[in-house]
C-alpha cells in the first residue's frame, strides 16, 4: 500500500508542474512577443525621428547665410518642388535607418525585427509664403527677439507719433504752396498794373530796404522768386537732391518673375499657414521688430547689400518699382514731401523770418500796384523758402547727413536771399537729427504690413537666385513645419501607425 501511495503522489506532482509550466511558458512567450512588439514600436519612433531630423538638417544654406533663418527648399535646387520630393528624401533616410545592412554590403544580413515602412505621407506643411509671408515673418521676429538689444523700437514709435501728430505724411505742403501761388498769379493777371509798375516789376527790386535784416545787397523781383519755385518743382526732385558726386544704380528687375506677381496670379504653393504653437507676429511692436530685421539684412541707398539684384532694396519694399531709379525717385519725393511740411510748420511760426518776408512782399506788391495782396505773397515766399530748405535737407540725407523731424532756429540753414540762388544749395554735414535710414524706418512703420512682407520675399527670392545652385529658387517652396503620418510593420505583421510633427525653433 505504501509503494502504491507514493506512485500516486508523484503523478499528482507531475500534472501540477506540467500545468504550471504551460502557464509560465505562455506568459514568457507573451512577454517575449510584447518585448519584440515594443522594440519594433520603439525602433519605428526612433527611425521616424531620425528621418525627420535628417530632412530638417537639409535647410537651404543661402537662406541661413544671408538671412539667418532656417527653411527647407523642397525643390532641392531644382525647378519643381513640394511635398513629393521631401517625402522621397524622408523615405530614403528611413530605409537607411531600418535596413542599415544595405550599406554594409554583407550577404544575407538582416535585423531581427525586420522592420518595414510601407506607408509614409506628409499631411501638412507651412511654407515661408503662407498667410502673406507670416511664416517667414514669424521666424524673423523670433530671431530678432533673441539677438535684439536696444531701445530702437521706442525711438521709432516716438518718431512715428511725431509724424502723425504733425500730419507730416498726410498734408501736402507743395500743393498748398502751388495753390497759393496760382491764386496770386491769377490776381496779377486780372489786376490793372500801370506800364511803369509793370516795367519796374520786370526788373530787380532792391531787397535791402524791404528785408534789411538779411544784410544783403542782392536785388529781388517777383520773377526771381517765381523762378526759384519753378526750378524746385519743375525739374524733378531727384535731380535736385542727389549729391553731385553720387551715382544712381541702373539695376532693374523682371516684376513678372517675382513672388508677389505669382501670388496675385494664384500660382504659388499654399500650406497650412502658421502652425499651432508657433509665434504669431501681431501688433505694432512686432512690426517694428520686423522692420529692424529688414534694415539689418536688406540694402538701401546709403548701405548697399553686396551682390543683390537690386541695390536699393528697402526702397523696393516700400514702393515696389521695377528699377532702382524708380524706387529711389519715389523715396526722394516722399522725403521731400515730409520735409516740406515740417519746414512749413517751422517757418510759419518763426516771427523773425515772417517779418523779413512781409517786408519784401510789401515792396514787391507796392511796385506791382497790388499792395492789398502782400499777405498772400508773404505766404508764397515763405513756402518757397521752406521748399528751398527742403532741397538742402534731402540732399543732406542722401549724402549721409542728419536732419531732425521738426526744426528750431539752430537747425535752419538758408537765409532769405540764400534761397534765391539754387546754385548755393548744398548738402549739410550736420550730425544732429535723423539719418536717411531713420527716415526709412518711419516709412516702413507707415507701410501696409502685408505689402511690406510680400515685397521683402520678392527681394529674398531675387538675392538667393544670384547664388550657385539656386537659379530657380522660389520662396513658396520653402518649408518651416511638417506633419507626417508614418506606417511601420515588423516581421510578425504587427503594424505601427502614428503622426510626427516638427518645425524650426
Amino acid at each position: 500500500m505504501r509503494t502504491q501511495y507514493k506512485k500516486q503522489d508523484g503523478a499528482y506532482l507531475t500534472v501540477y508542474l506540467s500545468l504550471v509550466f504551460g502557464v509560465c511558458l505562455s506568459l514568457l512567450l507573451v512577454l517575449i512577443e510584447g518585448a519584440a512588439a515594443g522594440a519594433a514600436r520603439a525602433q519605428s519612433e526612433l527611425v521616424a525621428d531620425l528621418g525627420m531630423d535628417s530632412v530638417f538638417a537639409e535647410y537651404n544654406r543661402e537662406i541661413l547665410n544671408q538671412y539667418e533663418l532656417f527653411f527647407i527648399d523642397s525643390s532641392y535646387g531644382g525647378k519643381q518642388g513640394g511635398t513629393g520630393k521631401v517625402e522621397s528624401h524622408l523615405k530614403g533616410y528611413i530605409d537607411k535607418n531600418i535596413k542599415p545592412e544595405k550599406d554594409l554590403n554583407i550577404i544575407d544580413a538582416y535585423t531581427f525585427l525586420k522592420l518595414d515602412n510601407p506607408y509614409l505621407q506628409i499631411e501638412g506643411v507651412s511654407y515661408a509664403s503662407d498667410d502673406n509671408g507670416a511664416v517667414w515673418k514669424s521666424q524673423a521676429v523670433e530671431y530678432m527677439k533673441s539677438v535684439y538689444g536696444g531701445d530702437m523700437i521706442s525711438i521709432v514709435k516716438d518718431h512715428v507719433d511725431t509724424v502723425k501728430g504733425n500730419e507730416l505724411t498726410t498734408r501736402d505742403a507743395v500743393e498748398e504752396i502751388a495753390a497759393q501761388k496760382q491764386e496770386f498769379d491769377d490776381f496779377l493777371s486780372g489786376a490793372e498794373i500801370s506800364e511803369a509798375a509793370g516795367t519796374e516789376s520786370a526788373g530787380n527790386i532792391e531787397s535791402t530796404g524791404a528785408a534789411g535784416s538779411t544784410g544783403s545787397e542782392e536785388s529781388v523781383s517777383y520773377d526771381t522768386v517765381s523762378g526759384v519755385y519753378d526750378s524746385i518743382v519743375g525739374n524733378g526732385v531727384l535731380s535736385l537732391v542727389l549729391p553731385e558726386a553720387g551715382s544712381i544704380s541702373g539695376k532693374t528687375v523682371d516684376s513678372e518673375n517675382c513672388f508677389s506677381s505669382r501670388m496675385q496670379s494664384g500660382l504659388i504653393n499654399k500650406g497650412t499657414g502658421i502652425h499651432k504653437g508657433a509665434y504669431v507676429p501681431d501688433g505694432m511692436d512686432d512690426e517694428l521688430i520686423y522692420n529692424e530685421y529688414l534694415m539689418k539684412f536688406y540694402g538701401n541707398y546709403t548701405n548697399i547689400k553686396p551682390n543683390g539684384l537690386l541695390d536699393y532694396q528697402i526702397e523696393y519694399i516700400l514702393y515696389g518699382g521695377d528699377s532702382d531709379v524708380s524706387n529711389l525717385r519715389t523715396c526722394a519725393e516722399r522725403l521731400f514731401a515730409l520735409r516740406a511740411v515740417s519746414n512749413m510748420i517751422y517757418i510759419m511760426q518763426d516771427k523773425g523770418k515772417k517779418a523779413e518776408v512781409e517786408a519784401l512782399a510789401t515792396v514787391i506788391c507796392t511796385l506791382l500796384a497790388v499792395p492789398e495782396v502782400a499777405q498772400m505773397l508773404t505766404y508764397v515766399i515763405l513756402g518757397i523758402w521752406a521748399l528751398a530748405e527742403t532741397v538742402v535737407d534731402v540732399r543732406s540725407l542722401f549724402d549721409g547727413g542728419k536732419v531732425p523731424l521738426l526744426k528750431d532756429s539752430e537747425d535752419w540753414h538758408l537765409g532769405l536771399t540764400d534761397m534765391l540762388d539754387l546754385d548755393l544749395f548744398d548738402s549739410d554735414d550736420a550730425s544732429k537729427g535723423l539719418s536717411y535710414e531713420d527716415y526709412l524706418r518711419i516709412f516702413l512703420a507707415l507701410t501696409d504690413k502685408d505689402q511690406k512682407t510680400v515685397r521683402s520675399l520678392d527681394i529674398t527670392e531675387m538675392d538667393i537666385r544670384q547664388t550657385d545652385g539656386n537659379a530657380d529658387f522660389r520662396i513658396d517652396m520653402c518649408i518651416d513645419y511638417m506633419k507626417v503620418s508614418f506606417g511601420f510593420e515588423n516581421a510578425d505583421g504587427y503594424e505601427f501607425v502614428f503622426d510626427k510633427e516638427m518645425c524650426y525653433e
